[in-house]
């Protein structure tokens, strides 16, 4: 803004937990402009109640241990909604939010959601965005990029354990990185066995990784003993897979990195897929 770039203001400090009331504010005028605004009567959330249905802010009420009234059309439950959004003691609600109000809409309502929490995540320097629909503690938008593409391929396994990955790292309660890490690996090391036909004793990364070059695809020996170190790293005796005592508080900065270099490493892979299958 024109305040803060010529020092008429204070630049906004990131936000890491707290959520300061503008940040509130326009987390619920998001809500208000694709919800309320638009409770026409052609609107999905009229409908519902006309079909007596239970409705979008229903659901959201219910979730957060709100009492739903008999009011028409939920005008009650929006204003405890609201309170809650803008007053609520703790940081994280306005997260929690976010989050769910995600998880009731689809198609291109919540594809558009999305960009708008995202910009105002930004705009107003939290360290959160939306990462595959998870309020994730990412903020670099490559990043990001790299992680839904990845959570995205067209191997269920590798996305079943991506997604644990960054769930278990976005939990703004209670964080297991430790879990994180292993998931993440565990998705690296599900599509090289998928990739190279190991099944039993012998799917692990480990072995998968040297056999890569058997199935058609060449990396680089640097870059294959870089993430024979990483399964190292995981699955020694004293790694993370076998709860050695290293790992016992693994670090946000050890989870995040792994989850995003293992993103990265799987994109990869299925581009070298890609140009074989091509051939």
């Amino acid at each position: 803004m024109f305040s803060e770039k010529y020092g008429f203001s204070r630049t906004k400090k990131l936000q890491l937990d707290t959520a300061s009331s503008r940040l509130r504010s326009r987390i619920w005028n998001v809500y208000y402009v694709n919800e309320i605004k638009k409770g026409g009567i052609r609107s999905e959330r009229l409908q519902q109640a006309f079909n007596g249905e239970i409705t979008l802010e229903e659901k959201i009420i219910d979730r957060f241990g709100l009492t739903i009234d008999s009011s028409k059309f939920g005008d009650g439950a929006d204003k405890r909604l609201k309170e809650c959004i803008l007053n609520s003691p703790n940081w994280y609600f306005v997260y929690d939010f976010i989050d769910f109000y995600l998880s009731v809409i689809s198609g291109e309502k919540k594809d558009n959601v999305i960009a708008q929490f995202n910009s105002i995540l930004e705009q107003e320097k939290t360290a959160y965005r939306v990462v595959n629909c998870e309020v994730a503690p990412i903020t670099n938008q490559e990043e990001i990029k790299v992680i839904e593409k990845a959570a995205a391929s067209q191997f269920d396994p590798v996305n079943t354990h991506l997604k644990k990955a960054l769930l278990l790292y976005a939990d703004r309660k209670s964080p297991d990185y430790e879990n994180s890490i292993k998931e993440s690996i565990s998705a690296v090391e599900s599509l090289c066995c998928i990739i190279t036909g190991l099944t039993g004793s012998k799917a692990t990364l480990g072995t998968a990784i040297k056999k890569l070059k058997d199935s058609g695809i060449h990396i680089h020996a640097s870059m294959e003993r870089a993430f024979d170190a990483l399964y190292g790293y995981t699955s020694d005796e004293k790694g993370i897979r076998h709860g050695g005592i290293d790992f016992t508080n693994a670090p946000a900065e050890d989870a995040k990195y792994m989850l995003i270099s293992c993103s990265a490493f799987i994109n990869y892979l299925i581009e070298k897929i890609a140009k074989i299958k091509a051939k």
